[in-house]
């Protein structure tokens, strides 16, 4: 650590040495990734999904601090993490699926056919959640936490991070708020669903940089976080039904593969439904997102 750090024994404030600030980000995102590795031991009910959080929350905070953590330890530690958090995808994004399916499916449809998908979405949802349970609960994990815990006791700094937070902090979050602002000008109703996908992770980097920065600027810093919470709760149901739209076609090809036409069209009714759902949230998205 940067050695006027050691020393220094105030509180964090704006004044602080925003080295201080990373210390305690750093600190505050391993411990949340430890409860919910032990979620996961345990098998608590939504475990996987906060072992998820918790990588992506600690991968924002070192992006964010990119510029104040010295050597090549900070790249890394995002790619761990990244393969943790992949390695739990699946399961969720399951998870997600079955109960999109379960919420828009009517009497419209063939009870029958909708059984049969959820049973297929389930079975899948089990496997993808023991693969993810072998990963969470393995030596990797157990190595990765190990060095979360001595990076985050004496993380290694540039002479920048002796700047006070209140000169550093706005820099770094209006940096995180452009970089959204720039994609999400580019949205139009017609886009890509990639590129809808793309603004919902810049908003949720807002966010997460947002939160980091509120223990030292307060409300303008919690308004921030409000705000892309917004646009990150309406554009992540947009990307759940991009994801099941995507799902049920897959699974169409395979009844159509297997000569079940019937089962194929009933998936097709359902896909479609899905994609039809995008375009009141991206209505919804770009009113709120323009408004004066």
């Amino acid at each position: 650590m940067v050695e006027s750090l050691d020393g220094w024994g105030g509180a964090l404030s704006a004044e602080a040495p925003v080295g201080v600030l990373v210390v305690s980000a750093l600190t505050k995102g391993t411990s949340r990734l430890q409860r919910a590795v032990l979620m996961v031991e345990k098998a608590e009910d939504d475990a996987i999904h906060q072992v998820r959080v918790a990588c992506r929350r600690l991968r924002s905070d070192l992006k964010l601090f990119r510029k104040l953590l010295a050597g090549e330890w900070a790249p890394a530690l995002r790619g761990e993490l990244a393969a943790l958090a992949n390695a739990c995808g699946e399961a969720r994004d399951l998870e997600v699926i079955a109960a999109l399916v379960r919420e828009t499916a009517t009497s419209e449809d063939d009870q029958e056919h909708v059984d049969t998908i959820l049973t297929t979405l389930t079975v899948g949802l089990d496997r993808a959640a023991a693969r993810s349970t072998e990963v969470v609960t393995g030596e990797s994990t157990a190595l990765l936490l190990q060095t979360l815990d001595a990076v985050a006791a004496s993380p290694l700094l540039k002479p920048s991070a002796n700047k006070p937070c209140s000169e550093v902090l706005p820099q770094l979050l209006n940096a995180a708020n452009r970089t959204f602002t720039q994609e999400a000008d580019k949205l139009k109703p017609w886009t890509a669903d990639h590129d809808w996908h793309e603004v919902r992770l810049l908003a949720k980097r807002v966010r997460y940089a947002a939160d980091t920065s509120a223990a030292v600027l307060g409300d303008e810093a919690r308004e921030t976080a409000s705000h892309a919470a917004k646009y990150q709760e309406l554009l992540g149901l947009h990307q759940d039904h991009c994801a099941a739209a995507d799902a049920l076609t897959a699974m169409a090809r395979d009844a159509a593969a297997q000569d079940d036409p019937e089962l194929s069209f009933s998936l097709g009714r359902l896909t479609e439904r899905h994609r039809a759902a995008r375009k009141p949230l991206r209505e919804e998205f770009l009113s709120l997102y323009h408004r004066p």
